[in-house]
């Protein structure tokens, strides 16, 4: 078991912004990020992720029933030549800006542990009878690079609930020690139906209507959609939309295939209903509340920060898929198909 460092650990801790954004709370929540996003490749009802504040300073991440196969991936691309390692980074970024950090994985037959202090590890893979799916991360921020920053509990817990609502089934718990004891558990089954719930919740005089919470897995892809009207709240667009746990600032290819299929339905309701009607996805979208996501591999995120999602595919499937159920809605809902094409409608015959 050598002493080991490599070229990626050592830029990441010369240049850390430039990997993971500023040195205060973004920058140790992209670290987190980086670690979650390789674990919940997969996801069942009896993940669990829990994350502790311990009374040392440290931080722990412990994990059951979640995915190892890229966790390990990382581990054996930080001894690949340098062109090859940046396939690591989430690993290397954990090793390179910890003053110190413990981890283990249980992958298959295997039990994989990494010690490190400042960039240097030492790994050690044995043949044990550990628990396939387990993870156990512990460490404490290099000071020397994350200067005069705590980590907050609350902040950490409202990025975990994000998470959550992405992921639905699994169970993230967090807990705080290190002064008066604090303990969150964020499970949502319902998804980001939940948070829709949240953001109707905002207003007092909630009243809303045309209420559709949509899931289903296309190609390879798993979606979620969850809108509503709330004309008492707003009146400019809320919409939301994730790939992954990446928040798409810039839409892209998911919201335009969920609005053009929503477009798509009205539009034929309109037509049975023998009303004109004018709509865009400006007007759509006034009065709503739309929040969609969708998981998988292979995104191609561009613009700034990589808020814009880009697949003619996913946009295609999605319009399909929102299209039929929308309509579907509509046929067999009149009191909101009336109210939905009333909103549009400029003349009736």
């Amino acid at each position: 078991m050598d002493t080991r460092a490599n070229k990626l650990n050592e830029l990441i801790r010369s240049r850390p912004a430039m990997f993971i954004g500023n040195l205060r709370f973004t920058g140790f929540a992209n670290m987190l990020e980086y670690v979650l996003e390789e674990m919940l490749t997969e996801t069942r009802n009896e993940t669990t992720i829990t994350i502790e504040f311990l009374h040392s300073g440290n931080i722990r991440l412990s994990a059951t029933k979640v995915a190892t196969a890229g966790l390990i991936s990382c581990i054996h691309h930080l001894d690949l030549p340098e062109m090859q390692q940046p396939s690591a980074l989430p690993i290397a970024i954990m090793i390179a800006l910890s003053a110190h950090a413990e981890i283990e994985i249980h992958h298959e037959e295997d039990i994989y542990t990494i010690d490190s202090k400042q960039g240097f590890y030492i790994l050690n893979i044995s043949n044990g009878k550990g628990t396939p799916g387990d993870v156990m991360i512990e460490f404490a921020l290099d000071t020397a690079i994350f200067r005069q920053f705590d980590v907050d509990y609350e902040q950490t817990t409202l990025l975990l609930q994000k998470f959550a609502y992405l992921y639905p089934g699994i169970r993230i718990v967090t807990t705080d020690e290190r002064t008066d004891f604090k303990r969150n558990v964020l499970l949502y089954p319902q998804g980001i139906g939940r948070m829709l719930d949240g953001a109707i919740g905002q207003h007092p005089h909630a009243n809303p209507f045309f209420r559709m919470d949509l899931k289903a897995n296309i190609r390879d892809y798993v979606y979620q959609i969850s809108f509503c009207y709330q004309p008492l709240w707003i009146t400019t667009s809320y919409v939301r939309s994730f790939a992954n746990h990446y928040e798409l600032f810039l839409g892209g290819s998911l919201i335009d295939g969920v609005q053009e299929g929503m477009i798509m339905a009205i539009k034929e309701a309109a037509v049975k209903a023998k009303t004109k009607i004018r709509i865009s996805k400006r007007k759509l979208v006034e009065s709503m509340i739309l929040i969609a996501a969708v998981r998988g591999k292979g995104f191609e995120l561009t613009g700034p920060a990589r808020w814009r999602l880009e697949s003619a595919v996913i946009r295609n499937d999605i319009k399909k898929f929102v299209f039929a159920e929308v309509a579907r809605y509509l046929a067999v809902n009149p009191d909101d198909r009336n109210r939905v094409i009333g909103n549009f409608a400029y003349e009736f015959e």
